[in-house]
């Protein structure tokens, strides 16, 4: 059966979800993010223990100069991080898991400018399937 399970998920098939919700933007350097994780199981159970989150500087680099194209290149750094245990060993199908979040940024980010993005980002590890999230948000002085 965990086989069949992880045949659907390479897939996109019963994977759970996970969303960023209740953050504010823009932020400034030093400040504390807080926000909600929601984590909504899929069509089976999955084991889960924590979620990671973390901040994240990117550089995005347009061959074409093109707002609404997609970058060519990105790289990302991380520039703050937390892992949130989570209570339950399984999530099981249709559950929803929800856990508050405060996340200090450091004093010395760069404001969001040209090439430099930020983003909030939420991972939970799960063999297969890696649900995600991503906020992109603005620095600001």
């Amino acid at each position: 059966m965990k086989f069949i399970h992880r045949l659907k998920s390479a897939v996109g098939i019963g994977t759970p979800t996970l969303a960023i919700e209740g953050v504010v933007g823009p932020v400034r350097p030093g400040e504390v993010l807080r926000g909600t994780l929601v984590l909504l199981g899929g069509t089976y159970e999955v084991p889960v223990e924590r979620v990671l989150l973390h901040f994240d500087e990117q550089h995005l680099t347009h061959m074409v100069p093109s707002g609404a194209a997609p970058p060519d290149r990105e790289s990302r750094r991380q520039v703050a991080a937390a892992e949130l245990a989570l209570d339950a060993p399984v999530l099981r199908s249709g559950e929803r898991i929800v856990r508050e979040f405060a996340l200090p940024l450091p004093p010395q980010l760069e404001p969001s400018d040209g090439p430099r993005a930020y983003a909030l980002l939420a991972e939970v590890p799960i063999a297969g399937v890696d649900p995600r999230a991503e906020l992109p948000l603005d620095v600001v002085a």
